[in-house]
């Protein structure tokens, strides 16, 4: 029996609808792992959230949490816009030029946790990013580890949305081997991406 044109249009959108629906929203979350076998025995763990440049930039939090490997006895100091611990999640504000947690951790395994992003939109044009970095340092808290050059492992700069009621999105980029980023899909995406699946299969039944 051959399938009709009305078939495959119908096959088609579907199938569309399964792929892209990771398109129906901007990656805001990312689980980040440091792998510190090659780092020594104990050192510091940098974070920064700051604005990007001189632009006006709206108000954006990066909150981390989901931390495995740190020591929640461990030192920490903070500076700047930012507040929380280990067990609670640490929320950073880029309200101040400079937000910074240095924290005290032990080398020799892997380090992970989760950023989430949140902020204004901004509707005059001028996109004003924030910068969040993640550097690993000796035990002298100056000698960078993990990098040939510069001190950050990875860098995720969020964008804010330029229309109201809309979310804004965060891109990553890695600068050592040790750092791995992947994006969290956000729940709707997961939700469209299980509506296309079972219009793929509904409409094979149908063919069938």
């Amino acid at each position: 029996m051959t399938a009709s044109p009305f078939f495959f249009r119908q096959a088609a959108a579907a199938l569309a609808l399964a792929l892209c629906s990771s398109l129906a929203a901007a990656d805001t979350s990312f689980n980040i792992s440091i792998d510190t076998s090659g780092f020594g025995s104990s050192g510091w763990l940098d974070m920064q959230f700051n604005p990007n440049g001189g632009l006006y930039t709206p108000a954006a939090t990066a909150t981390v949490t989901n931390f495995a490997g740190f020591d929640a006895a461990a030192a920490a100091y903070s500076e700047g816009s930012v507040a929380g611990s280990l067990q609670s999640g640490y929320v950073f504000g880029n309200d101040s030029y400079y937000n910074d947690l240095f924290h005290a951790v032990n080398y020799g395994g892997v380090l992970s946790f989760t950023v989430t992003f949140a902020g204004d939109a901004e509707l005059t044009g001028n996109l004003g990013q924030s910068l969040f970095t993640v550097a690993a340092y000796a035990a002298d808290e100056v000698t960078p580890l993990g990098v040939s050059s510069g001190d950050s492992l990875l860098a995720i700069t969020w964008t804010p949305a330029t229309v109201a009621g809309m979310a804004g999105s965060a891109s990553a980029v890695t600068y050592s081997a040790a750092a791995a980023v992947s994006a969290v899909p956000e729940p709707s995406s997961w939700l469209m991406l299980g509506i296309g699946a079972m219009l793929v299969a509904g409409a094979a039944r149908r063919r069938t």
